[in-house]
């Protein structure tokens, strides 16, 4: 047996570990599993990570690849960095992979800022794996805002087109659709030419939840038969301007079907309306509206 190479071997061996152990500016020590091609993030700029941690009891608290949206977060500058978490991810590039213990003090006090959880170790450890998949520039971060906002709203039209149209087909309306899937209904033809965008118009309406629940209209008498009451608000015509954004696009979409007396009803997905924002106590996240309407004036 050859006794020096056996030692050569282990010097090797000893050195490639060591060239994979770092050590923070903070004296936090992470171990490099995967060192990446890729560039390292600036101040202000984002990273997308992909993350586990578990506690001592191999308990995962966090599981990127089970959340909905990807884990980002923001460079700071160096010197405002919390020690150990921050710190790693900062010495990181695109394509890295890590793993490093960080102790419940230092994670939850020092960088969430948070008591640590009742009955815990402050010494116990907790295991980390990360990796950053992504450098981002805020540029690419609103983007990326973007395209998970459409997927959602692709989703969610989905499933509000299929509830508008049970409901449709269960009380025998034929409505008609628009590419954007809004659905329609012209209950009285008017005259003249359809608005256009610039046009100053004039629109009495009433508008419902999908189960009839009357929410708000522009017509007293709509509003004591539905409420007993008319108390509180100022009725008539809502005046705007046809293609400003000064109304949900449903109903921008819908006022350029419309000529001067036309009265109609719509139906509009929740996309096409507040999305998944609540607008009040009654019109919560994701609801589907509906109006009724009619076209009083057009100003060319």
């Amino acid at each position: 047996m050859n006794l020096n190479k056996i030692a050569i071997g282990l010097v090797l061996v000893t050195m490639a570990c060591s060239s994979n152990e770092r050590e923070t500016p903070k004296g936090v020590k992470f171990t490099m599993v995967r060192e990446g091609e890729g560039r390292a993030g600036s101040p202000g700029e984002y990273v997308m990570l992909n993350m586990v941690f578990k506690d001592e009891n191999d308990s995962i608290w966090n599981d990127t690849r089970t959340m909905p949206v990807p884990m980002i977060l923001q460079l700071r500058e160096e010197s405002q960095n919390n020690p150990g978490f921050e710190e790693i991810v900062h010495m990181m590039k695109e394509g890295d992979s890590v793993t490093f213990q960080l102790s419940a003090k230092s994670l939850f006090e020092d960088t969430w800022e948070q008591p640590i959880p009742e009955g815990m170790d402050p010494e116990s450890k907790f295991t980390f794996y990360m990796g950053v998949k992504e450098v981002m520039s805020d540029l690419r971060i609103r983007e990326m805002e973007q395209e998970y906002i459409e997927k959602l709203n692709a989703e969610q039209m989905i499933i509000d087109g299929k509830k508008i149209d049970e409901h449709l087909a269960a009380s025998n309306i034929d409505a008609q659709r628009t590419e954007s899937g809004l659905r329609y209904l012209i209950t009285q033809e008017g005259t003249g030419e359809p608005v256009a965008a610039g046009n100053e118009v004039s629109i009495d309406y009433a508008g419902y939840l999908l189960d009839g629940t009357l929410f708000d209209t522009s017509i007293e008498a709509v509003a004591k038969k539905e409420n007993g009451t008319s108390v509180g608000k100022a009725y008539g015509p809502l005046t705007l301007q046809a293609g400003s954004g000064q109304v949900i696009k449903g109903w921008e979409e819908a006022i350029l079907l419309m000529k001067k007396g036309t009265k109609m009803r719509v139906w509009i997905p929740s996309p096409l309306a507040y999305g998944p924002q609540a607008r009040s106590a009654i019109i919560k996240p994701n609801s589907i509206l509906v109006f009724d309407m009619e076209m009083i004036d057009i100003k060319r």
